[in-house]
């Protein structure tokens, strides 16, 4: 395909990401388009008038605001103040904003895709995020995952085309560090996000000797310091500790412990073993002595060491929820059943490129197969992340993207059937 044919491709895929966006939002039900997100509510968009009004990051109370790390919020200011000068409403400034975010997240991943797939192939991994119901589900509203996912994958892109197609190329490292930090401003689970992909360079970055890799790691882990210093320097200077990009660390650490136990009017009640919720019901009635994350820590494995077997089930609970729960627990079964399907595809589209001698048809079988190494690293640490939390579908959606990348082997595969059945009936003849 040439380069121009190639960029109207991208352009067209661009547009229709952002389409389908706009129409999935307009054609759900008025109960579904409304904002859920009560993070944004009573955080981020305060936080963001604030800045937008040149008070600086700090919440209603007026103080720093630290519960959350200030990325989102900056964003939002910035968008609002841009459709203030182009005349548009907050409102559509928001819209156009998530839209654009939308479209960016399917063009980079395309472009991931890319570096391993020949341009038919990319399409459908960017085609197939594209109409991605849960994506979709996630665009609709101001969640802090909007932004998220095109930085995130950003970040992906230029540390995969660093390490692919230009390992040596010093400054794509510290330039996907940085990235990597302004994913870490955003959401705090991307904090030890850098750390993952510096072992990968150890491991993955080839023909370069490991003195060389030690170097490059150490670029991508400079660029993360270079992105995330300023803000953990200015929170450091105005209460004197030190903040780990948010507050509400050990916060979400024991609602990940009482979840199922813990009633909400919008939540609906979900079925589990006796034994489980006794488990939940005692981190609860505990939850006074967990004062620091060292505390959590304590009181769970003080809980684990009494009944390793309940705290097994209930950790089993934790790691599947993480990939079909959520937090109002409606829709949930079909939410798993259309997991199911998706999960099936793209284990099968791995299993092709791991065991196929003829991977990446136009491309590069090798290449193909470390990449896809490498994000399921990225994946098993954003679900232990999300096992340490509330198990909650949306907190896996980002990572869920790249393991997008493995679904042309399925079309591949299905390609190699035919063929071989092909001869076999020739040759049968």
């Amino acid at each position: 395909m040439s380069k121009r044919r190639e960029v109207l491709l991208v352009l067209g895929l661009f547009l229709l990401a952002m389409a389908v966006a706009a129409v999935f939002a307009a054609v759900l039900p008025a109960e579904y388009r409304q904002n859920q997100s009560t993070d944004y509510t009573f955080q981020y968009e305060p936080v963001a008038r604030a800045i937008l009004a040149g008070r600086g990051i700090i919440n209603t109370e007026g103080e720093l605001a630290t519960r959350y790390p200030p990325g989102f919020s900056v964003l939002l200011a910035g968008t609002w103040a841009v459709g203030g000068v182009v005349g548009v409403s907050e409102g559509a400034a928001l819209l156009a904003f998530r839209l654009l975010c939308a479209g960016l997240s399917v063009v980079l991943l395309y472009g991931l895709a890319r570096l391993v797939w020949r341009a038919e192939a990319a399409l459908l991994v960017g085609l197939a995020w594209a109409t991605y119901p849960f994506f979709l589900w996630v665009a609709k509203q101001p969640n802090s995952e909007v932004p998220f996912i095109p930085v995130f994958f950003g970040a992906m892109f230029v540390f995969w085309l660093a390490m692919l197609r230009r390992p040596r190329a010093w400054w794509l490292y510290l330039l996907a560090g940085v990235l990597t930090g302004a994913t870490m401003l955003i959401r705090p689970s991307a904090l030890g996000l850098g750390v993952v992909m510096a072992v990968l360079i150890l491991f993955l970055a080839r023909p370069i000797r490991l003195p060389a890799r030690l170097g490059l790691a150490a670029l991508l882990l400079l660029g993360n310091a270079l992105a995330v210093f300023p803000w953990l320097g200015a929170v450091y200077a105005e209460t004197g500790a030190v903040i780990p990009l948010s507050t509400g660390g050990e916060v979400s650490f024991k609602d990940g412990l009482t979840f199922l136990v813990a009633y909400k009017d919008y939540r609906r009640e979900v079925p589990v073993a006796e034994d489980v919720a006794d488990l939940m019901r005692t981190f609860q009635r505990r939850r006074t002595e967990m004062q620091s994350s060292g505390d959590v820590l304590v009181v769970v494995l003080d809980e684990a060491r009494k009944d390793p077997g309940t705290f097994l089930k209930f950790t089993f609970i934790k790691a599947s929820r993480s990939w079909y729960g959520i937090d109002s627990r409606t829709f949930e079964g079909a939410t798993l059943a259309i997991q199911a399907v998706y999960f099936a595809l793209i284990l099968w589209g791995n299993a092709y490129a791991f065991f196929s001698r003829r991977a990446a048809p136009g491309g590069d079988a090798g290449a193909l197969r470390r990449m896809l190494a490498g994000n399921w690293l990225i994946v098993f640490y954003f679900w232990a992340m999300t096992i340490t939390v509330v198990p909650l579908l949306r907190y896996m959606l980002p990572a869920t993207g790249p393991l997008f990348i493995a679904l042309p082997g399925v079309y591949y595969s299905l390609q190699a059937f035919r063929a071989r059945r092909a001869v076999l009936v020739v040759s049968g003849s």
